[in-house]
């Protein structure tokens, strides 16, 4: 027979409330794990997002930093280029200048410029004169169309009739330097010839160092590419080439002839810290935590309300609201052709003489007693409740098969175990059971019906002469047969 349940669980008591069938023992922790599930998961994804925004605003900084850079080196650069367009508008003027001219001009336009290294004249593209010239000798004479450092630059200068930021490269002199070269055309007898190239050449770290350079190479790695102007395709400039999977921000500086393009990136990285370490991913995932927990409590909360409002706190048995619950979804089932059922309605006889001579709390331990007895003489599946005082109820599945004696068996071996002595205050108390018997379909297919009969049988039971057992419908009554395994 079946013993009774670990979890106290009423025998028989699964929900018959469709809207309530979710809510089942230990499911609690089911959807207390999924939401705790769930809200890592909201968490892991926020703690990325709030990456990838800390990524967005930091580029956005990298790149207002690099702008800001170019801009003041695009500005540095370009005021250098109209120090040399003055340069040549003379040369052009005056077709050449003597010597004195050149250094008079070009001490008046170097003036308050520390940047300025120096300027130059190449007639025929060969440097002619070069002021200041002391520690600049080493450049008279230099071939701007045959020097392997120059060529480059100087030719494109004359294919675009426009100046050129030629370098950096390492001067005669020792320096580092950019070059601004540009070419002149003077008109001689009405017809334009190319006179050769005015040049500016400025002091390369100085430029930077005036753009600000040293402050962003405090924080990021600095790349410069496009040497002689060249773009993005040119040599190194500064610093290394970054690859396109370092996320570097990207800035072209526009220059005299061409481009630069300045990349960086920050030389601790844009973010080193995993998703995990991230300020808000604590916080979520506690309240996550927070969140499953109190889901968890408050659903076992209610499971466990619900599991004792369909209790009888007495006898830990159904109560009289669980079974009728249990009988109409019975019902609804055999309606359905899923099996049929019987009702052993029944109270205690001599129950009565307990409460007057040992009072109600010996009354109250009998009736536990008997819950226990009655919850171990059934089946599994079989429900067992408390309808109210003495009164109980049975319901038992059947099929085409059960016969009526074997309903006889069942509710005289229910009688058997309530017969029991029972220990009540130092004495031995039995009791009895009149029980009636009504069948789904044969006596009924509603609940109020089927419990009516049911009533009506155990009554006649309890004055008649069938030993205690009687059916809803006329049965013989001869010799009770002997008790059955209902098994």
């Amino acid at each position: 027979m079946a013993s009774r349940r670990a979890n106290d669980e009423p025998l028989g008591a699964e929900s018959a409330d469709p809207a309530g069938g979710w809510l089942r023992p230990g499911r609690h922790l089911l959807i207390g794990l999924a939401v705790l599930l769930a809200g890592l998961y909201f968490s892991i994804n926020a703690a990325q997002l709030e990456r990838e925004r800390y990524f967005s605003e930091r580029q956005a900084e990298v790149q207002r930093d690099l702008s800001d850079f170019r801009a003041r080196l695009e500005t540095e650069i370009y005021r250098s280029v109209g120090l040399v367009s003055g340069l040549a508008v003379q040369v052009v003027r005056h077709e050449g200048l003597s010597r004195e001219e050149f250094a008079l001009l070009a001490e008046e336009l170097s003036r308050g410029q520390p940047q300025i290294l120096n300027f130059s004249l190449a007639p025929g593209f060969v440097i002619s004169a070069v002021h200041p010239s002391e520690g600049n000798e080493a450049a008279l004479g230099l071939d701007l169309l045959n020097d392997p450092i120059q060529k480059a630059a100087m030719l494109r200068a004359i294919s675009q009739d426009g100046p050129v930021l030629a370098g950096p490269f390492e001067m005669r002199q020792g320096d580092r330097a950019l070059a601004v070269r540009m070419p002149r055309w003077v008109d001689r007898d009405g017809v334009p010839r190319l006179w050769g190239a005015v040049s500016l050449a400025l002091d390369y770290d100085l430029m930077l160092r005036n753009a600000g350079i040293r402050a962003l190479e405090k924080e990021l790695v600095l790349s410069i590419v496009g040497r002689d102007a060249s773009g993005p395709g040119g040599d190194i400039v500064r610093g290394p080439r970054l690859p396109r999977e370092s996320k570097a921000v990207r800035v072209p500086a526009f220059l005299p002839g061409g481009s630069w393009l300045i990349s960086a990136v920050p030389k601790e990285g844009w973010d080193a810290r995993p998703w995990w370490s991230t300020p808000g991913f604590p916080f979520r995932a506690g309240l996550s935590l927070l969140a499953a927990l109190a889901t968890a409590r408050i659903l076992h909360d209610r499971q466990q309300i619900r599991r004792l409002a369909g209790m009888d706190s007495l006898t830990n048995l159904p109560n009289r609201r669980w079974a009728l619950q249990q009988l109409a979804r019975r019902i609804a089932r055999g309606r359905r052709g899923d099996g049929g059922f019987a009702l052993l309605s029944f109270d205690l006889d001599g129950f009565k003489p307990v409460n007057d001579t040992y009072g109600h709390a010996a009354g109250d331990r009998l009736l536990a007693e008997i819950g226990k007895r009655l919850s171990e003489s059934v089946r599994p599946g079989d429900v067992v409740a408390r309808m109210g005082g003495d009164e109980f109820l049975v319901i038992v599945g059947t099929d085409a098969s059960t016969s009526e004696d074997w309903l006889r068996a069942v509710a005289m071996r229910v009688q058997a175990a309530i017969s029991r002595p029972v220990p009540i205050e130092g004495h031995w108390v039995v009791v009895g059971a009149s029980i009636g018997i009504a069948r789904f379909p044969e006596d009924g297919d509603e609940s109020e019906g089927l419990l009516r009969k049911a009533d009506e049988a155990m009554y006649r039971a309890k004055h008649g002469r069938a030993e205690g057992v009687e059916f809803a419908g006329p049965v013989a009554l001869g010799r009770a047969p002997a008790i059955l395994d209902a098994d």
